[in-house]
């Protein structure tokens, strides 16, 4: 029997265990607007890394240095009270796992999406569920998550249909879809390419002065310098229960709270860390020859017509 992750279900929608109705009702009637920017991930595809990359280059290179910080300037359009987000100053990065179908498409926005091999997607959502101990997932396979991708019960429903959805956009404007592996491949390239995305001030800026700008984001943005500093962000936030005060501004503090305590007194207990190898290619590694099988058979009936992998014919 398939041990599946904790998650909750919103009209159809598998959501993390720390989601509330209301506010994703919120979240898929936001029509984001002129100088907002949207980071569209599935889960564990590069999220976390290009929120690093697009706040340096906002910031002229200045990284966030606490976890306060790290925490609010970016809020998950989905676990935040619209009420908050309205607040923000322009311009707005928000960043969601929604696929584009419910979430709304404006062409005075700005959309970055990030699709990541679907092996490796897999293996590092696999760690991401015992990471959290929210999900209670402690005690799970990475065949029981093989198993959830091939039936399209992880987060945020099917893999592909999500990705499909955002690859019907990929020629538009507005709408910026890149690889993790190519980000990868060419970090500094791909700090250019998102930069000149935002707009030709951001580009011009980071070649400025020698490259100091870009320097900046690059170094920042590093495999060494996030895994440093973000996974004692993320640390923090496993065993904090949120005030009584932010869980009445926000009930998915409230949620967190009362799952992080769930946790507490089951001695459930976070495994691994947040941001692990930061690599390509650790589906092969990982996944056995008869599961890497079924996957590229899975692919195959779910790509049919479509020539979506060709974003990895190089990798």
């Amino acid at each position: 029997m398939v041990k599946k992750p904790r998650n909750i279900k919103v009209d159809g929608m598998r959501l993390p265990p720390v989601a509330v109705p209301e506010i994703y009702h919120e979240a898929v009637k936001f029509n984001p607007g002129k100088e907002d920017i949207i980071i569209a991930t599935y889960p564990k595809c590069g999220t976390t890394w290009t929120l690093q990359i697009v706040s340096l280059i906002l910031r002229n290179g200045e990284p966030i240095t606490n976890k306060e910080e790290f925490f609010t300037y970016v809020p998950f359009l989905e676990l935040t009270p619209m009420e908050k987000i309205s607040q923000m100053s322009k311009p707005r990065l928000l960043k969601t796992h929604l696929p584009f179908d419910p979430l709304k498409y404006n062409t005075e926005a700005k959309y970055i999406y990030i699709a990541r091999h679907p092996a490796d997607h897999i293996v590092s959502f696999y760690h991401h569920l015992r990471f959290f101990t929210m999900y209670f997932f402690q005690d799970g396979t990475l065949e029981d998550v093989l198993s959830l991708f091939m039936a399209g019960e992880g987060d945020y429903n099917d893999f592909f249909d999500h990705l499909l959805a955002a690859y019907k956009y990929r020629n538009k404007p507005n709408v910026l879809l890149l690889t993790f592996e190519s980000m990868k491949a060419d970090h500094r390239g791909a700090c250019l390419k998102i930069a000149r995305f935002l707009g030709e001030e951001y580009h011009k800026r980071l070649l400025d002065d020698d490259e100091a700008v870009l320097k900046k984001v690059t170094e920042y943005s590093s495999l060494e310098y996030m895994k440093a500093t973000v996974n004692e962000f993320l640390k923090h936030l496993l065993n904090a229960i949120p005030s009584e005060e932010d869980q009445k501004r926000n009930p998915v503090m409230k949620k967190i709270a009362e799952l992080v305590q769930e946790a507490k007194e089951k001695g459930i207990t976070s495994k691994g860390m947040f941001i692990r190898k930061g690599t390509t290619g650790d589906g092969k590694v990982s996944l056995s020859g008869e599961q890497l099988d079924r996957l590229k058979e899975h692919i195959r009936e779910r790509t049919t017509d479509s020539d979506v992998m060709s974003l990895w014919e190089d990798f």
